[in-house]
């Protein structure tokens, strides 16, 4: 969730007014200095407390760059165009065994930041670690056996077929060399405040206010990173972190700005650029299937006829979202897995409809104009947490838009924590949030829809919080469980009758394919990702591709 999470909090603490000639400090002089090694860049992952410093690659709690920037994985996948991945510390992979088995070949010439040299040891020690300290396997990788067959070359085994978690496997498992965590008594509680990778980068100070991070000398990557070094800052507000984009002291970052093109670009045009990276989240209404009157069907298509998406994205989003697709996949960057009837289709707006579908299904309208049925009025709460105001904005305009119809919303809000256990118990009628995937097809849809992600109410639902479950969907995921990632037709079939079920039961409402905002100066860094050579997402706290983008920074000029 820390992707989210981050972007939502910053959304959460911004205003619609930047702080006009407003500074914040980032440091002396020598943080813009430019010398014969390039430049060292100062960076702002979100962070709005003193730092705590924690490298450890297995914990949540670990400062931004420690995975991609200091650790490597064995590939990379794209998060920024589907079906682009690239080795890294691996050269080639292939299944065996029905998926069960995963062989490897090791990258050869790799040095760990020490200067000792990396093997297929450390990444077989690496997945043993896991299976061995469950606290380690957060992406519950069922590790029967990891082996170094010889220096170059692991052998993976697993309990089940992993054809649908190679991203989980080779993209987000962080490699660490054997002869330091083998010494490690609890590897999941260890700080590891001295970390040795084989990232780009290597920790070269470190306070509450700041670290950085400098080259690695020993990349194994040759004329890469180019820039000096990359500084990270803390703000105690997003206001302040805005103001010192807007003067000049932030060369990248991931703020939400209210009409960014006036309160930033416009400050200096030719180096304040941005990019919408649009394509990480989807806003749902999330209602609870378990509670009526959300097991109708009918109920909850005659919301979404209600709602005016664009109204919505305009005047509570600044107009940054897009329209989200039916089949509940970000585009264009799934375009290829859509099925081709719904690639194009909108989200009907039509409150007469919406009418007319209750009216159908036995709602008829009260004296105080709320429809019922059976004596229970169409009445519902959305909890949505304190303080996300682009959310608490959306759901007063949907309100009314829902008042119009003869159905009647309210809106609680509540802390992030008591939010966070509601949805996961299933206490709410209706939550508002973005759904999110590991970077394929298949984690979009086992995530949000699959049964085995789900529990009932009063147990903790793993990522299917509206308990949604569809025998046709669970029969969908595991097939393409079974099936190798470069049968692509037929894993297409497969996502094709996922979004017949979708599109026609509605089980989330969407709202809009949410925004991010990644703000960078030219003035100090070239060859950053664009629309046009979108070689990595953008974030500058979400690995992997954060750490594929800080190496291939270069200085301007």
């Amino acid at each position: 969730m820390r992707p989210t999470l981050a972007r939502r909090l910053l959304a959460a603490l911004a205003t619609a007014t930047l702080v006009a000639g407003g500074t914040a400090g980032c440091g002396d002089d020598g943080d813009r200095s430019t010398d014969a090694e390039g430049k060292i860049i100062n960076v702002f992952s979100g962070a709005n407390a003193g730092f705590v410093p924690n490298f450890n690659p297995f914990s949540q709690n670990s400062v931004a760059g420690t995975m991609s920037v200091l650790y490597e994985a064995l590939l990379y996948f794209n998060g920024a165009r589907a079906d682009d991945v690239q080795p890294q510390l691996a050269t080639g992979y292939e299944f065996a065994d029905n998926g069960r088995r995963l062989n490897f070949t090791i990258r050869e010439g790799v040095k760990w930041s020490d200067g000792k040299p990396f093997s297929a040891e450390d990444v077989a020690f690496t997945f043993t670690l896991i299976k061995d300290n469950p606290k380690l396997n957060q992406n519950g990788l069922p590790i029967v056996e990891a082996v170094a067959t010889d220096p170059t070359h692991v052998t993976l085994t697993f309990s089940q077929g992993v054809y649908t978690r190679l991203n989980l496997i080779a993209g987000r498992t962080w490699i660490v060399p054997k002869h330091i965590w083998s010494t490690i008594a609890d590897p999941s509680a260890y700080t590891n405040e001295k970390p040795v990778g084989t990232g780009a980068f290597t920790v070269a100070s470190f306070s509450q206010q700041n670290y950085v991070f400098e080259r690695n000398p020993n990349y194994w990557e040759s004329g890469k990173p180019k820039i000096r070094g990359m500084r990270f800052h803390q703000f105690a507000s997003a206001d302040s972190a805005i103001a010192a984009l807007a003067a000049g002291q932030l060369d990248w970052a991931g703020s939400f700005i209210a009409d960014i093109d006036k309160q930033y670009v416009s400050k200096d045009p030719e180096h304040n650029k941005y990019l919408n990276e649009s394509q990480l989240y989807l806003t749902n209404l999330i209602p609870n299937l378990d509670r009526a009157p959300f097991d109708s069907g009918a109920v909850r298509r005659a919301i979404s006829l209600a709602l005016d998406r664009d109204q919505i994205i305009r005047l509570a989003f600044s107009g940054y979202g897009k329209e989200a697709s039916p089949a509940q996949l970000p585009r264009p960057l799934w375009d290829d897995y859509i099925k081709p009837e719904y690639k194009d289709r909108k989200l009907e707006f039509d409150p007469a409809r919406a009418e007319q579908t209750l009216q159908a299904d036995g709602w008829a309208k009260g004296a105080d104009g709320v429809y019922a049925k059976a004596g229970r009025r169409l009445s519902f709460t959305v909890k949505v947490v304190q303080g996300y105001n682009d959310y608490i904005s959306a759901l007063q305009i949907m309100g009314q838009s829902l008042k119009s119809v003869g159905i009647e919303m309210k809106t609680q809000e509540v802390s992030f924590t008591a939010f966070s256990t509601d949805q996961q118990t299933g206490d709410f009628d209706v939550i508002i949030t973005n759904l999110y995937s590991e970077g394929t097809a298949y984690s979009w849809y086992s995530r949000a829809f699959a049964s085995k992600t789900t529990a009932p109410l009063g147990q903790q639902a793993g990522s299917n919080y509206g308990r949604f479950r569809n025998a046709a969907v669970d029969a969908a995921l595991l097939a393409m469980e079974n099936t190798p990632p470069d049968q692509r037709d037929a894993i297409r079939e497969h996502l094709f009758k996922i979004q017949d079920v979708i599109v026609e039961e509605l089980p989330y409402i969407p709202i809009q394919q949410s925004s991010s905002l990644i703000e960078y100066r030219t003035e100090n860094i070239g060859n950053f990702p664009t629309e046009q050579n979108h070689y990595a997402l953008t974030t500058p706290y979400n690995g992997p591709d954060m750490g594929i983008v800080a190496k291939n920074l270069t200085p301007a000029g």
